[in-house]
């Protein structure tokens, strides 16, 4: 019996054994200015709920990505500092990235985030890692969790030096450790999991979340005006970032002709950037909820499309699971 867990931005959502559900996603603790930082007991609080109310065989986790903590001597010093906190803005970075880390140099990248600590601080930790780490005391994840910290060179699969101890990055999903009589496997990236769930061969995947993306997969690593993030079996997910998810649709009510408009060329640009593709996929949660508007938009793109309404991270996680046994 397996336990699927992807820790989204406004859910986490869960399925085991035909049972599905979701808790909110804890509120932030602080979110002033460019800081955004979540309760790193009250997170974990929930996720070990979930755990110890299926006892189940395996642990499989989908997380958000580009959060942090920091630990020294073993005892955490940050909260859950997440992809929302932008402390990094209008740093000077003191490295340099090139397109084979698969991500780009944003306010938001946990890399540039750390120089603005004046705190000691010893250990690096991803929410993945963070995660399975309060769960089997291994610190490590998969590659497509760790990459957006900004310290990870997916070609030659080494870690740059840092200042803290890193998590130990896997490039296969693999057995972590145990918790109690359950075995934790690596954690990945929840848009990469989304994106299996969903993938058919020669596609766009636009990937609708709280925040958005447009993607394909590459059989080879290709770099272009988007970000080279890793995939599974060493594939690329080439992808743009940052474009209208939910969030930006309830910033447009009322507004229906201006939203569908700034949808249009939101998209439009997104894919001009990434390697031709036939056709689009429509999945995550904005898609359960919108999909008459965004019919309107992708009908204008000229490109067939369709709504894969049901699939999600949960539904990527298990077929990363059943891949596994």
């Amino acid at each position: 019996m397996d336990l699927l867990i992807d820790v989204g931005s406004t859910n986490i959502k869960f399925q085991c054994n035909g049972e599905a559900g979701s808790i909110p996603f804890p509120a932030p603790k602080r979110c002033d200015g460019l800081f955004y930082e979540v309760d790193r007991e009250k997170l974990f609080a929930e996720v070990e709920q979930i755990v110890e109310r299926f006892c189940a065989e395996r642990v499989f986790f989908s997380v958000q990505m580009h959060g942090y903590l920091l630990a020294r001597g073993g005892r955490f010093v940050t909260d859950y500092v997440s992809w929302r906190d932008k402390r990094g803005e209008g740093q000077t970075p003191a490295f340099s990235l090139t397109p084979e880390y698969g991500v780009h140099i944003k306010p938001n990248l946990p890399r540039l985030s750390l120089q603005t600590y004046k705190e000691t601080a010893d250990e690096f930790f991803t929410l993945g890692s963070y995660l399975v780490y309060r769960l089997t005391g291994v610190n490590a994840s998969h590659i497509t969790d760790l990459a957006p910290s900004g310290f990870y060179n997916t070609a030659t699969r080494c870690a740059d030096d840092a200042d803290y101890k890193l998590p130990r990055a896997h490039y296969e999903v693999q057995k972590i450790g145990d918790y109690k009589s359950s075995s934790v496997y690596s954690p990945v990236g929840d848009q990469q999991a989304a994106v299996f769930g969903a993938w058919k061969e020669n596609c766009y995947i636009l990937n609708l979340g709280t925040a958005g993306q447009m993607c394909t997969v590459s059989e080879d690593f290709v770099s272009g005006a988007f970000e080279s993030r890793p995939y599974f079996g060493g594939k690329t997910l080439c992808t743009v970032t940052g474009i209208a998810g939910g969030a930006a649709i309830g910033d447009f009510a009322g507004r229906a002709r201006e939203l569908e408009k700034f949808l249009y060329a939101e998209y439009r640009s997104a894919a001009d950037k990434l390697p031709e593709r036939d056709y689009i996929i429509v999945c995550g949660g904005v898609a359960r909820y919108h999909e008459e508007l965004l019919a309107g938009v992708l009908k204008r793109m000229n490109l067939p499309y369709e709504f894969y309404k049901e699939s999600d991270a949960l539904c990527g996680l298990q077929k990363i699971a059943e891949r596994t046994k």
